[in-house]
């Protein structure tokens, strides 16, 4: 993180359009002379405004290569928009988001906005007028918070749907419910939700937004129900009972317990939707060795079965919004399929877990969880989203 120089980024100064690039060549772990690769910068010119973006070419290059003197490293770029959008003394945090990649990320805050304040409290730990020059921060101690900070700079995740405004109370599956005195079943839960939030926009194409919007959504109705016919059941219970606590701990029990079978069902039935709309072939609940029953086989329960049918062209998904002990249970499930997949919506999953069992099985989570929760983890490439998923099982 610096204060911009008026050498670094106005032409009439300098043509060089470089930064000194010893330390920051070290700091982002960047290798090869030359380094080279894609700048993408954010430049926020104001408050409550949407960033203006830029995307150029750097190069890491040591300007004393093949010369006595020691290595003095300079980082140029191609000057398209920052001579443009940049001034003196405007804040820059860059920071490399893939060590995979040499491509990094540029942030550009205009001195005065709330976003350098923001910058400047949140990562350096100092007021706006207290930064100057140039400060480094190693990648290595970054905490959750300052992750987190980093992703909500970049404006990801994406906005989730929001809603919060949506009236569950007044929709149609909510008063045939009340009107018979019993939940829907997990398939018209499932559908209500899933037709909430085609109406907002989102769809399929963006499997990662659709499964997690569901979800919510279906949690807010199911929430919605439950109150309703809870309170006509507790209104009951003294005309019914005398009222104990045996009658209460029962009657809670069975809403408990009513919650807890549902949400893995809800689960898998948002993924098979995602797989009907893609037209992608698949068995739900095939039976294979031992009566075990996999919540989905690719391509088919008839290809699983076939001897004939290559087994590096079966796949095998599972779905648990916690895994909790189930790795364990799809370990033997389909036993043809070495590699399994797992979907899940669990933040809990630990590096251990997921580095044992990296070459048997793999797990899928919405793209938001895989941003506000793991992006700083070790195990982080060994985990892929709900759009990996779905490529992963279209590919055979």
């Amino acid at each position: 993180m610096k204060r911009l120089a008026a050498v670094e980024i106005n032409p009439s100064l300098s043509n060089q359009h470089e930064f000194n690039a010893g330390r920051l060549r070290r700091e982002l772990g960047l290798t090869g002379n030359p380094c080279r690769g894609r700048i993408d910068f954010l430049f926020y010119l104001g408050d409550d405004q949407t960033p203006v973006t830029e995307t150029e070419r750097y190069t890491l290059y040591d300007s004393r290569l093949n010369k006595p003197r020691a290595a003095e490293w300079r980082m140029y770029y191609t000057n398209l928009g920052v001579s443009e959008h940049a001034r003196a003394n405007d804040l820059m945090l860059l920071f490399r988001p893939d060590p995979s990649s040499t491509d990094l990320v540029a942030v550009i805050a205009c001195r005065g906005t709330a976003i350098e304040r923001a910058l400047s409290l949140d990562l350096a730990r100092r007021e706006p007028e207290d930064l100057v020059g140039m400060l480094f921060a190693d990648s290595q101690s970054l905490n959750p918070q300052t992750i987190g900070v980093l992703l909500q700079v970049l404006r990801r995740p994406e906005p989730q749907v929001d809603l919060r405004e949506h009236d569950f109370a007044r929709h149609p599956l909510l008063l045939r419910s009340a009107a018979r005195g019993a939940m829907p079943t997990t398939a018209e839960m499932a559908a209500a939700a899933q037709a909430i939030v085609s109406e907002t926009g989102v769809t399929p194409e963006d499997p990662d937004d659709f499964l997690d919007s569901s979800l919510d959504a279906e949690t807010g109705l199911f929430t919605a129900i439950e109150l309703e016919l809870g309170n006509r059941k507790l209104a009951a219970i003294p005309e019914e009972h005398r009222l104990d606590f045996d009658v209460l701990r029962s009657f809670f029990m069975s809403f408990l317990q009513s919650r807890r079978a549902r949400r893995g069902q809800s689960l898998e039935n948002h993924f098979r939707y995602l797989l009907e709309s893609r037209r992608i072939p698949h068995a739900y609940q095939c039976r294979t060795e031992g009566g075990k029953t996999p919540d989905f086989i690719f391509p088919s329960c008839e290809s699983y079965h076939d001897p004939a049918f290559p087994d590096d062209h079966l796949r095998m998904v599972g779905c648990k919004t916690k895994v909790r002990e189930r790795h364990s249970q799809w370990l033997d499930e389909a036993t043809r399929i070495r590699l399994k997949f797992a979907l899940c919506v669990d933040d809990r999953l630990t590096d251990a877990l997921l580095l044992r069992y990296e070459d048997r099985l793999r797990f899928f989570l919405p793209r938001r969880l895989l941003d506000t929760t793991y992006a700083a983890r070790e195990s982080r490439p060994l985990l892929g989203s709900v759009g990996d998923l779905i490529a992963e099982v279209a590919s055979i």
